[in-house]
């Protein structure tokens, strides 16, 4: 991997093992059963909810993921009693991308159940980016910044891994290992940064940003082979589908640096704006078929998948959204 303009830093993994969160907030087990009881009531009736970082209590420096159900708007959330930076969650398996102090502050990728207790740790030497769960559960993908905090800057280096959720084992430590072709040749540079992965139901093929030279590329991959091929440039962060058909990803549009959102039909290759007019940063989350879910100015908005309408607000201080839709897994 070669650092953009920037020293190399100290990078790796730290393979960590914790059955329990060592800075779990005050009556953290108390808000995890409550919620484990509202996941496992909503699951039972094939009630989708909303799991998203809670940004509403000004004075938390590390924002508790919460619950809410996407037919209750305006229903208090049921806490859950893990705060995160990132989170995602699929198929009764969480990936947490969490802070914490001990021994040293850091940060760290924890694995969690239905019942939003750690069961696996794996600490990390780099600031969260983004996480993702496969739709069986089986895979979770989390991207850290090892130089840089931002996308946007001129030098920045990330790093993407994959996890065995059931054992928190690395399926792989680092997507720069596959090997890449672009038109059916090899394709390979020693600055490619990867990041924003989306899993399909199959679990192993996945969607993910390929950077290299100032340019991102949508590319697609294949765990059992650690293959991955260029689909098309001017892709980040894609999210598939509920039915597998299409992808939603920020391209850059115009000279300024400012990400629009894109819809991409797999079958046509054709391509539909979406209808936020504004410069968005983040992996969005599918709500069903027909919208998408993102975060922005400190909500979760949602927007109509085809290009019409506008974004609305659909939570107030929160981030990170991510669907519990039984019925889909």
């Amino acid at each position: 991997m070669l650092v953009l303009g920037c020293l190399a830093l100290g990078v790796g993994f730290v393979a960590v093992t914790a059955a329990t969160r060592l800075t779990a907030p005050a009556g953290a087990a108390q808000r995890s059963a409550a919620a484990a009881k509202v996941l496992a009531s909503a699951t039972s009736d094939g009630v989708p909810y909303l799991l998203y970082r809670d940004m509403s209590s000004p004075g938390d420096l590390h924002a508790e993921i919460a619950l809410t159900g996407l037919d209750k708007r305006g229903a208090t959330p049921t806490r859950a009693g893990l705060s995160c930076e990132r989170v995602y969650f699929a198929a009764g398996h969480g990936l947490c991308l969490a802070f914490d102090t001990h021994p040293i502050p850091g940060y760290r990728a924890e694995v969690f159940g239905p019942d939003f207790r750690v069961q696996e740790s794996v600490g990390l030497e780099g600031y969260p980016s983004r996480a993702r769960v496969s739709p069986d559960g089986r895979y979770g993908a989390f991207t850290i910044f090892v130089a840089g905090h931002s996308y946007r800057a001129t030098s920045f280096s990330t790093r993407t891994a994959i996890l065995d959720m059931s054992t928190g084992r690395y399926v792989a430590k680092n997507l720069e290992s596959f090997d890449v072709t672009r038109d059916g040749r090899p394709f390979r540079s020693r600055d490619f940064n990867f990041w924003g992965v989306t899993f399909t139901k199959d679990g192993s093929t996945f969607y993910a940003t390929l950077w290299t030279k100032g340019q991102t590329y949508l590319v697609e991959g294949n765990l059992e082979s650690k293959t991955m091929r260029v689909l098309r440039e001017n892709a980040e962060c894609p999210s598939l589908s509920p039915d597998g058909t299409r992808l939603v990803y920020k391209k850059r549009i115009g000279g300024n640096g400012a990400w629009r959102f894109y819809v991409l039909d797999l079958a046509t290759g054709r391509e539909k704006p979406l209808a936020e007019p504004r410069s968005r940063d983040d992996q969005v989350d599918w709500l069903d078929d027909e919208r998408i879910a993102y975060g922005g100015d400190g909500k979760i908005w949602v927007v109509p998948a085809d290009g019409s309408g506008a974004p609305k607000v659909l939570v107030e201080h929160a981030s990170s959204p991510s669907v519990v839709d039984p019925s889909g897994t």
